[in-house]
Protein backbone atom coordinates (compact mmCIF):
# COMPACT_ATOMS: atom_id res chain seq x y z
CA UNK A 1 0.00 0.00 0.00
CA UNK A 2 2.78 2.48 0.58
CA UNK A 3 4.65 1.94 -3.00
CA UNK A 4 1.25 2.31 -4.64
CA UNK A 5 0.33 5.81 -2.12
CA UNK A 6 3.72 7.44 -2.88
CA UNK A 7 3.06 6.32 -6.75
CA UNK A 8 0.40 8.15 -6.56
CA UNK A 9 1.82 10.80 -4.87
CA UNK A 10 4.21 11.73 -7.67
CA UNK A 11 1.60 11.06 -10.80
CA UNK A 12 -0.96 13.44 -9.51
CA UNK A 13 1.58 15.73 -8.49
CA UNK A 14 2.75 15.60 -11.97
CA UNK A 15 -0.49 16.13 -13.73
CA UNK A 16 -0.94 19.19 -11.70
CA UNK A 17 1.34 21.15 -13.12
CA UNK A 18 3.31 23.63 -11.70
CA UNK A 19 3.20 23.63 -7.82
CA UNK A 20 3.66 27.22 -6.10
CA UNK A 21 7.62 27.90 -5.66
CA UNK A 22 8.83 28.99 -2.38
CA UNK A 23 9.37 32.83 -2.34
CA UNK A 24 12.60 34.23 -3.86
CA UNK A 25 15.35 34.45 -1.55
CA UNK A 26 16.89 38.41 -1.26
CA UNK A 27 19.25 39.67 -4.13
CA UNK A 28 22.59 37.90 -3.74
CA UNK A 29 25.69 39.60 -2.78
CA UNK A 30 28.71 39.68 -5.04
CA UNK A 31 30.11 36.80 -5.67
CA UNK A 32 33.41 35.68 -3.61
CA UNK A 33 36.98 36.34 -4.25
CA UNK A 34 38.00 35.34 -8.00
CA UNK A 35 40.19 32.24 -7.84
CA UNK A 36 42.11 30.35 -9.72
CA UNK A 37 41.04 26.49 -10.52
CA UNK A 38 43.41 23.03 -10.19
CA UNK A 39 42.11 19.97 -11.45
CA UNK A 40 42.37 16.91 -8.38
CA UNK A 41 42.36 13.45 -9.60
CA UNK A 42 40.99 10.45 -7.92
CA UNK A 43 42.55 6.97 -9.53
CA UNK A 44 42.72 6.73 -13.73
CA UNK A 45 39.23 7.98 -14.84
CA UNK A 46 37.79 10.75 -12.01
CA UNK A 47 38.78 14.25 -11.95
CA UNK A 48 37.47 17.59 -9.58
CA UNK A 49 38.04 21.31 -10.71
CA UNK A 50 38.81 22.69 -7.44
CA UNK A 51 39.15 26.62 -6.80
CA UNK A 52 42.40 27.55 -5.46
CA UNK A 53 44.65 29.41 -3.95
CA UNK A 54 41.31 31.34 -2.37
CA UNK A 55 39.13 28.65 0.50
CA UNK A 56 35.03 29.45 0.20
CA UNK A 57 33.59 28.04 2.92
CA UNK A 58 29.93 27.39 3.27
CA UNK A 59 28.79 27.47 7.13
CA UNK A 60 25.96 25.95 8.95
CA UNK A 61 25.59 27.09 12.54
CA UNK A 62 23.13 25.28 15.30
CA UNK A 63 22.67 25.68 18.59
CA UNK A 64 22.83 22.78 21.12
CA UNK A 65 19.12 21.68 20.04
CA UNK A 66 19.56 21.36 16.25
CA UNK A 67 18.07 24.73 15.23
CA UNK A 68 19.86 26.88 12.86
CA UNK A 69 21.40 30.48 14.16
CA UNK A 70 21.07 33.52 12.01
CA UNK A 71 22.46 36.80 12.39
CA UNK A 72 26.20 36.31 13.39
CA UNK A 73 28.45 38.67 11.52
CA UNK A 74 32.13 38.13 10.31
CA UNK A 75 33.74 38.84 13.70
CA UNK A 76 32.09 35.98 15.33
CA UNK A 77 33.94 33.36 12.99
CA UNK A 78 37.17 32.19 13.55
CA UNK A 79 38.64 30.00 11.16
CA UNK A 80 41.38 27.93 11.65
CA UNK A 81 43.85 25.78 9.03
CA UNK A 82 46.13 23.49 10.41
CA UNK A 83 45.30 24.83 13.70
CA UNK A 84 46.30 28.51 12.93
CA UNK A 85 44.09 31.11 12.60
CA UNK A 86 43.27 32.94 9.28
CA UNK A 87 42.09 36.36 8.16
CA UNK A 88 39.06 36.34 6.45
CA UNK A 89 38.87 37.67 3.37
CA UNK A 90 35.18 37.49 2.42
CA UNK A 91 31.76 37.35 4.62
CA UNK A 92 28.17 36.85 3.30
CA UNK A 93 25.20 36.03 5.35
CA UNK A 94 22.35 36.94 2.73
CA UNK A 95 20.39 34.08 0.98
CA UNK A 96 21.65 33.01 -2.16
CA UNK A 97 20.56 30.54 -4.68
CA UNK A 98 21.66 26.96 -4.99
CA UNK A 99 22.46 24.63 -7.87
CA UNK A 100 21.66 21.20 -6.90
CA UNK A 101 22.48 17.72 -8.43
CA UNK A 102 19.82 15.11 -7.68
CA UNK A 103 21.91 11.77 -7.87
CA UNK A 104 19.56 8.50 -7.75
CA UNK A 105 19.85 5.02 -6.94
CA UNK A 106 17.80 2.99 -9.81
CA UNK A 107 19.90 -0.28 -9.55
CA UNK A 108 18.28 -3.79 -9.01
CA UNK A 109 18.76 -3.70 -4.81
CA UNK A 110 16.50 -0.43 -4.87
CA UNK A 111 13.49 -2.11 -6.38
CA UNK A 112 11.17 -2.33 -3.49
CA UNK A 113 12.09 1.53 -2.50
CA UNK A 114 11.90 3.15 -6.05
CA UNK A 115 8.79 4.43 -5.56
CA UNK A 116 10.11 6.41 -2.85
CA UNK A 117 12.89 7.37 -4.30
CA UNK A 118 11.01 9.06 -7.19
CA UNK A 119 8.65 10.80 -4.57
CA UNK A 120 12.13 11.92 -2.89
CA UNK A 121 13.19 13.79 -6.50
CA UNK A 122 9.95 15.20 -7.10
CA UNK A 123 9.25 16.78 -3.63
CA UNK A 124 12.73 17.63 -3.50
CA UNK A 125 12.50 19.63 -6.81
CA UNK A 126 9.25 20.97 -6.05
CA UNK A 127 10.35 22.73 -2.94
CA UNK A 128 13.31 24.50 -4.77
CA UNK A 129 13.00 28.66 -4.04
CA UNK A 130 12.80 30.50 -7.32
CA UNK A 131 16.73 31.47 -8.59
CA UNK A 132 17.51 27.68 -7.70
CA UNK A 133 18.58 25.55 -10.59
CA UNK A 134 18.35 21.46 -9.99
CA UNK A 135 19.32 18.45 -12.52
CA UNK A 136 18.78 14.80 -12.03
CA UNK A 137 20.88 12.07 -12.66
CA UNK A 138 20.10 8.24 -12.16
CA UNK A 139 22.91 5.28 -11.91
CA UNK A 140 23.30 1.73 -11.83
CA UNK A 141 26.21 0.32 -13.20
CA UNK A 142 26.68 3.78 -15.37
CA UNK A 143 24.95 7.72 -14.68
CA UNK A 144 23.17 8.88 -16.59
CA UNK A 145 21.87 12.52 -16.58
CA UNK A 146 18.89 13.96 -17.02
CA UNK A 147 18.21 17.57 -18.86
CA UNK A 148 21.01 20.24 -17.85
CA UNK A 149 20.83 22.44 -15.05
CA UNK A 150 17.61 24.87 -14.65
CA UNK A 151 15.05 26.36 -12.68
CA UNK A 152 11.79 24.67 -13.85
CA UNK A 153 11.42 21.54 -12.71
CA UNK A 154 9.41 20.16 -15.27
CA UNK A 155 12.53 19.68 -17.60
CA UNK A 156 13.37 17.02 -14.98
CA UNK A 157 10.28 15.19 -14.46
CA UNK A 158 10.53 12.75 -17.80
CA UNK A 159 13.86 11.38 -16.46
CA UNK A 160 12.39 10.39 -12.65
CA UNK A 161 9.02 9.28 -14.23
CA UNK A 162 11.12 6.54 -17.00
CA UNK A 163 13.65 5.09 -13.55
CA UNK A 164 13.27 1.65 -13.98
CA UNK A 165 15.68 -0.93 -11.07
CA UNK A 166 17.96 -2.85 -13.20
CA UNK A 167 21.38 -3.59 -12.95
CA UNK A 168 24.22 -3.96 -10.20
CA UNK A 169 25.11 -1.00 -8.26
CA UNK A 170 28.54 1.05 -9.24
CA UNK A 171 27.61 3.49 -6.12
CA UNK A 172 31.00 4.76 -5.80
CA UNK A 173 31.74 5.27 -9.44
CA UNK A 174 27.88 7.29 -9.32
CA UNK A 175 29.22 9.31 -6.75
CA UNK A 176 32.46 10.54 -8.26
CA UNK A 177 30.90 10.95 -11.62
CA UNK A 178 28.81 13.35 -9.96
CA UNK A 179 30.87 15.21 -7.98
CA UNK A 180 32.81 15.64 -11.20
CA UNK A 181 29.85 17.17 -13.15
CA UNK A 182 28.88 19.54 -10.21
CA UNK A 183 32.88 20.63 -9.76
CA UNK A 184 31.79 22.40 -13.00
CA UNK A 185 29.48 24.71 -11.29
CA UNK A 186 31.18 27.67 -9.16
CA UNK A 187 28.28 28.81 -7.75
CA UNK A 188 26.78 27.66 -4.18
CA UNK A 189 26.27 23.75 -4.84
CA UNK A 190 25.16 20.58 -3.12
CA UNK A 191 25.10 17.27 -4.30
CA UNK A 192 21.87 15.00 -2.75
CA UNK A 193 22.06 11.05 -2.89
CA UNK A 194 19.26 8.77 -2.41
CA UNK A 195 20.44 5.10 -2.23
CA UNK A 196 20.57 2.18 -0.19
CA UNK A 197 24.44 3.26 0.24
CA UNK A 198 25.52 -0.43 -0.93
CA UNK A 199 27.66 -1.04 -3.79
CA UNK A 200 27.56 -3.89 -5.96
CA UNK A 201 31.40 -4.88 -5.73
CA UNK A 202 32.19 -6.82 -8.31
CA UNK A 203 30.53 -6.01 -11.45
CA UNK A 204 30.12 -2.84 -9.66
CA UNK A 205 32.55 0.43 -8.95
CA UNK A 206 36.00 0.07 -10.46
CA UNK A 207 36.74 2.70 -7.56
CA UNK A 208 36.92 2.04 -4.08
CA UNK A 209 35.14 2.96 -1.30
CA UNK A 210 37.70 4.72 -0.06
CA UNK A 211 38.25 7.00 -3.28
CA UNK A 212 34.27 7.89 -2.65
CA UNK A 213 35.03 9.38 0.44
CA UNK A 214 38.14 10.89 -0.60
CA UNK A 215 35.90 12.62 -3.43
CA UNK A 216 33.49 13.71 -0.60
CA UNK A 217 36.55 15.60 0.85
CA UNK A 218 37.56 16.99 -1.96
CA UNK A 219 33.99 18.52 -2.93
CA UNK A 220 33.09 22.09 -2.60
CA UNK A 221 29.71 21.92 -1.96
CA UNK A 222 28.03 19.98 0.41
CA UNK A 223 26.72 16.11 0.01
CA UNK A 224 23.12 15.20 1.17
CA UNK A 225 22.80 11.16 1.96
CA UNK A 226 19.12 9.99 2.22
CA UNK A 227 18.99 6.50 2.45
CA UNK A 228 16.45 3.63 2.05
CA UNK A 229 16.55 0.25 2.61
CA UNK A 230 17.69 -2.33 -0.54
CA UNK A 231 17.77 -5.68 -1.08
CA UNK A 232 20.37 -8.53 -0.62
CA UNK A 233 20.95 -11.18 -2.09
CA UNK A 234 21.35 -12.76 1.29
CA UNK A 235 18.31 -12.44 2.31
CA UNK A 236 16.57 -9.09 4.03
CA UNK A 237 17.34 -5.53 3.71
CA UNK A 238 20.52 -3.93 3.66
CA UNK A 239 21.21 0.15 4.34
CA UNK A 240 24.57 1.03 4.91
CA UNK A 241 23.79 3.43 7.24
CA UNK A 242 28.10 4.15 8.16
CA UNK A 243 28.98 4.79 4.05
CA UNK A 244 26.39 7.46 4.27
CA UNK A 245 27.49 9.25 7.33
CA UNK A 246 30.96 9.39 6.26
CA UNK A 247 30.08 10.57 2.58
CA UNK A 248 28.00 13.17 3.98
CA UNK A 249 30.12 14.21 7.21
CA UNK A 250 33.02 14.65 4.94
CA UNK A 251 31.72 17.40 3.01
CA UNK A 252 30.11 18.91 5.41
CA UNK A 253 26.69 17.33 4.79
CA UNK A 254 23.74 15.80 6.74
CA UNK A 255 22.62 12.42 6.03
CA UNK A 256 18.34 11.45 6.64
CA UNK A 257 16.74 7.68 6.70
CA UNK A 258 12.94 8.92 6.37
CA UNK A 259 10.19 5.84 7.14
CA UNK A 260 7.39 7.97 6.22
CA UNK A 261 6.65 10.39 3.21
CA UNK A 262 5.67 12.37 6.33
CA UNK A 263 9.63 12.20 6.91
CA UNK A 264 10.34 12.98 3.41
CA UNK A 265 8.29 15.89 3.00
CA UNK A 266 10.77 17.08 6.54
CA UNK A 267 13.90 16.48 5.19
CA UNK A 268 13.92 17.79 2.20
CA UNK A 269 12.15 20.98 3.49
CA UNK A 270 14.84 21.00 6.45
CA UNK A 271 18.02 20.64 3.52
CA UNK A 272 16.58 23.48 1.59
CA UNK A 273 15.97 25.47 4.62
CA UNK A 274 19.50 24.61 5.40
CA UNK A 275 20.99 25.14 1.98
CA UNK A 276 19.85 29.05 1.66
CA UNK A 277 20.81 29.73 5.85
CA UNK A 278 24.78 29.22 4.84
CA UNK A 279 27.54 31.69 5.80
CA UNK A 280 29.50 32.09 2.84
CA UNK A 281 33.10 32.95 3.69
CA UNK A 282 36.22 33.29 2.08
CA UNK A 283 40.23 33.31 3.04
CA UNK A 284 43.28 33.05 1.56
CA UNK A 285 45.46 30.40 3.70
CA UNK A 286 48.63 31.83 5.53
CA UNK A 287 50.31 28.55 4.95
CA UNK A 288 52.33 28.39 1.38
CA UNK A 289 50.91 26.49 -0.62
CA UNK A 290 53.68 25.08 -2.29
CA UNK A 291 54.31 22.78 0.35
CA UNK A 292 50.84 20.57 -0.91
CA UNK A 293 49.16 18.05 1.43
CA UNK A 294 45.92 18.07 3.14
CA UNK A 295 44.80 21.07 5.04
CA UNK A 296 42.26 20.42 7.35
CA UNK A 297 39.86 23.37 8.39
CA UNK A 298 37.69 23.59 11.74
CA UNK A 299 35.40 27.21 11.99
CA UNK A 300 34.19 27.71 15.88
CA UNK A 301 32.16 31.00 17.43
CA UNK A 302 34.04 33.15 19.15
CA UNK A 303 32.52 32.97 23.13
CA UNK A 304 29.82 30.73 21.85
CA UNK A 305 30.62 27.17 23.16
CA UNK A 306 27.13 26.45 22.88
CA UNK A 307 26.89 26.79 19.02
CA UNK A 308 28.66 24.32 16.45
CA UNK A 309 29.30 25.61 12.82
CA UNK A 310 29.32 22.71 10.43
CA UNK A 311 31.37 22.81 6.82
CA UNK A 312 33.92 20.61 5.07
CA UNK A 313 36.86 18.90 6.88
CA UNK A 314 39.43 20.66 4.46
CA UNK A 315 41.05 20.47 1.34
CA UNK A 316 44.04 19.42 -0.83
CA UNK A 317 46.62 21.84 -1.22
CA UNK A 318 48.62 20.97 -4.23
CA UNK A 319 51.44 22.74 -5.41
CA UNK A 320 50.57 22.39 -9.33
CA UNK A 321 50.44 25.90 -11.61
CA UNK A 322 46.94 26.81 -11.54
CA UNK A 323 44.44 28.07 -14.41
CA UNK A 324 42.59 31.45 -14.23
CA UNK A 325 39.30 30.38 -14.19
CA UNK A 326 36.70 31.39 -16.51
Amino acid sequence: MRAVFLSSLLLSGLAAGAAPRPQPPPEPQPPSPRQATREATLGDRFSFMVRVPSVTLDVVVEDELGRFVTGLGEDDFEILEDGIEQEIRYFTAELTPVTSLLLLDSSASVRSSLSAIQTAAYLFLRNMASGDQGRVATFSEGVRFGPPYGEEIWTQVSMIRAMRPFGKTALYDAILTGLQELSRVEERKALILVSDGEDSGQGGSVSTREQAIEGARLSEGAIYTVGYTGWSPEGGGKLNREFLDAVAVQSGGRSYYPDEIEDLSRYFRQIQHELHRQYQIAYLPVKDRKEGGWRSIEVRIRDRDDLVARTRKGYYAAPEETVPSR
